[in-house]
């Protein structure tokens, strides 16, 4: 959950000491937590090359997993119910408005039990069928989901936004419940060591009774071990979380984030608010990624991005009816300015910073559903076979990333997408595609991306650990390499964002870090 901002006074004088640095201590590179040996890709063009998941019919449909709104108890500034039990409709409608205006085509609730867990089932939904909500029912006219009317050209493929239910406890964050589960005493169980395995085994079998699958929150955090998560028949985790990044930068650095939001907190529309982004983003939890390719290795399990959003986040008027702050003030003048005002953190745009529309923007999932797939069942079918490739388009929207292996011959190739299982006696290939250069994305103002540099990566892990075996940094690119020893192996691809010079102005020092912009699931081999 994300957690209102305690600044002492003390710690003024810290921001004050830091001097006029205006970026993290992490923006300058992508964290080093593989082995460095790679292999340069050729890049020759190769006389075939496979079909892309596009040619091959596949849609891509936008999703958002891990989502708060009035009925988790810390959402929407810890006023999601007022003491009626009513919740709170302006917070919930943004949700909705952002979820149509940034094209998700399915969202995945995650509210906390409290107070989830103590409403009527179709009460979760927010349905508002006078504003053209279409309540989607089980065959005895029960409702456990609802597709949101958007306004024309939002939403999805289809022009709505599915939202189905689920719930994030610790760790345990059951996706697309068709029903409260039937023994409430499983919302509490938490995925965390020492946890007994019937427990978990009874609360897995629980959902999957209720509809839904059982992915897990928080992958970052020491206390799910990898070893816990490989026990147990769990489909999907968080390979990263938009709250640990927060609170990795906001938490433990929170003098120097403080500064680097300098120039974000004024009132110009340079620097973009929306680039705040890559000061989060300069700190990355890695741990989750590194837990999940460690998992990925031994058995298949999707990875996710997690939005966790709550809008939630406030800081309090220390600098309100005093002069401490005088000092501070002369070079911070943004920033006191919010510390006398106290409440959301509110950028230059006029919006706060966690809001729902914004950190939908920032990072999305995009699984690759079958056409005439029904939402949201497409998109769960997709998940749990591993389509689903996270994107950061704060950084740009990423076109054509691809992994996959091929079997067969180039007359009659045989396709094993992301998620799918070879064996090194199968003798496949593995071919990787770079995306193309960045294309802006909803609500970017840049409009020319072939400034970036780029680097994809093809990474394998084994029992040894992660390796980077390929590497390239021509956009658009296809590379191939014999899948001859097994491992998980999946693309990652980073960005040095030249291209947001212009939309940085005095903060474009951020565009010289590197950054994770695209990760895909993986293809493993046996």
């Amino acid at each position: 959950m994300f957690r209102r901002l305690v600044v002492p006074l003390s710690l003024l004088s810290l921001v004050a000491a830091c001097g006029d640095s205006g970026s993290t201590d992490g923006a300058d590179s992508v964290d080093q937590d593989t082995t460095a040996d790679t292999v340069e890709a050729d890049t020759t063009p190769a006389p075939w090359t496979p079909e892309t998941l596009e040619e091959r019919g596949y849609v891509e449909v936008r999703a958002i997993i891990h989502l708060h709104s009035a009925y988790s108890h810390d959402a929407c500034d810890d006023e999601g119910l007022d003491d009626n039990g009513t919740p709170n409709w302006p917070c919930i409608r943004r949700m909705k408005a952002s979820l149509c205006k940034e094209h998700i085509g399915v969202a995945f609730m995650t509210d906390h039990p409290s107070h989830m867990n103590e409403q009527p089932f179709e009460d979760l939904l927010y349905a508002e069928e006078d504003k053209g909500d279409e309540l989607l029912t089980d065959d005895a006219g029960v409702a456990w989901g609802v597709r949101f009317a958007c306004p024309d050209g939002q939403g999805g493929p289809d022009g709505s936004t599915v939202l189905v239910p689920g719930f994030e406890g610790t760790h345990t964050m059951p996706i697309g419940l068709r029903q409260h589960l039937e023994m409430r005493p499983d919302y509490g169980i938490s995925l965390v060591d020492g946890t007994s395995f019937e427990a978990i085994e009874d609360m897995v079998a629980d959902v999957r009774a209720s509809g839904g699958m059982v992915t897990i929150a928080h992958s970052e955090q020491d206390d799910i071990p990898a070893s816990m998560i490989i026990e147990h028949d769990i489909p999907l985790m968080e390979l990263y979380n938009f709250h640990a990044n927060f609170n990795s930068v906001l938490g433990e650095n929170l003098a120097t984030a403080l500064i680097s939001l300098e120039l974000f907190l004024g009132t110009t529309p340079i620097p973009r608010s929306d680039l705040t982004a890559l000061v989060m983003l300069g700190t990355y939890p890695v741990k989750a990624l590194e837990k999940w390719r460690t998992v990925s290795a031994v058995r298949p399990i999707t990875a996710f991005a997690g939005s966790d959003v709550h809008e939630n986040v406030v800081i309090p008027a220390i600098c309100a009816n005093t002069s401490n702050c005088d000092d501070l003030a002369l070079t911070y003048p943004n920033l006191v300015r919010a510390l006398e005002k106290g409440g959301n953190v509110m950028l230059s745009d006029g919006e706060r910073l966690d809001a729902y529309e914004r950190i939908f923007r920032w990072v999305q999932n995009r699984v690759l559903v079958t056409p005439g797939s029904a939402m949201p069942a497409g998109a769960e079918e997709a998940l749990e076979a591993g389509r689903n490739i996270v994107v950061f388009e704060v950084l740009g929207d990423a076109l054509g990333a691809s992994i996959l292996a091929l079997t067969g011959s180039e007359d009659a190739p045989e396709y094993h997408d992301m998620g799918s299982t070879v064996t090194v006696a199968d003798g496949a290939t593995l071919w990787a595609r770079s995306p193309d250069v960045p294309v802006p994305g909803n609500g970017a103002y840049w409009v020319d991306g072939s400034a970036a540099i780029m680097s994809a990566t093809i990474y394998k892990t084994d029992a040894e650990g992660t390796t980077a075996v390929q590497t390239w940094s021509e956009p658009g690119t296809w590379v191939s390499l014999p899948l001859d020893a097994k491992g998980s192996y999946h693309l990652e691809v980073t960005l040095i964002p030249h291209h947001l010079a212009s939309e940085l102005g005095d903060m474009a020092e951020l565009c010289e870090g590197t950054y994770r912009w695209v990760e895909t699931n993986a293809v493993r081999v046996e």
